[in-house]
């Protein structure tokens, strides 16, 4: 009972040698209702479609006949077949041919997966490669500001979303005493007024309004120009 359904010609076939030690019919007979079936003036052109003859040999080596046959043709052939033991036999060649035909299916479709893969494999060396390309541009260039812009698109184009360009420091750093010489205060009067509006950062952090640097034994918070105009701009509300 082995193999009920194989695949040939890349469709699920069963043939008559099977139907008949399955169902325990004689092959003879079984041979005489696909014949009958094809000989048939009516629907001849659709049995023929169902049933393809072939050659067998048997146990002495004498060459005979039988015939392969799709779903619908086991169908034709196995209808007449009745009793609870027939039923079973039925179900477990609907099993089969399922299965069969699912392996077909997954086969037919494995080689435009491989062809989909393929593309995309191709697709990211190519992206790569002018990647490499543009990175040696990149590190050639004496421009600062024009090579990391090329190096963000680099990064941009290779992981598909843009990346976040690291922001400048800025280069013009003021102590506490000579921002408060601007608003007319000391040091420690820019301090207060720093904590208030938040401006420093967790040592040893920084941020756009200053960063920590050692003095002595105790860190120092540097001002940028961000942090003088946010003095200015709301230092009177929290006063």
């Amino acid at each position: 009972m082995n193999n009920l359904v194989i695949m040939k010609d890349c469709q699920a076939v069963t043939d008559s040698l099977k139907v008949a030690d399955a169902f325990n019919k004689n092959h003879r007979d079984v041979m005489r209702a696909i014949s009958t079936k094809i000989n048939s003036a009516q629907n001849c052109a659709q049995f023929k479609k169902m049933f393809v003859e072939a050659t067998y040999q048997d146990a002495s080596g004498k060459s005979n006949r039988m015939y392969y046959m799709n779903r619908d043709g086991f169908t034709f052939i196995a209808m007449g077949f009745t009793g609870r033991k027939a039923d079973d036999f039925k179900l477990k060649y609907i099993q089969a041919f399922n299965k069969m035909e699912q392996q077909i299916r997954n086969q037919s479709e494995r080689p435009k997966l491989m062809q989909k893969e393929r593309i995309e494999i191709s697709r990211q060396n190519a992206k790569t490669r002018q990647a490499s390309l543009l990175y040696r541009v990149a590190k050639s260039m004496k421009d600062t500001r024009k090579q990391q812009d090329l190096l963000t698109q680099i990064a941009n184009d290779l992981i598909g979303e843009p990346v976040k360009e690291k922001q400048p420091e800025p280069k013009n750093f003021h102590t506490a005493n000579k921002v408060g010489k601007i608003f007319g205060t000391n040091g420690w009067g820019i301090e207060q007024m720093a904590q208030k509006l938040k401006l420093q950062a967790p040592v040893p952090e920084s941020n756009r309004f200053g960063k920590w640097v050692q003095n002595g034994d105790f860190p120092e918070w540097l001002y940028t120009d961000a942090a003088i105009q946010q003095i200015e701009q709301y230092g009177f509300l929290v006063k």
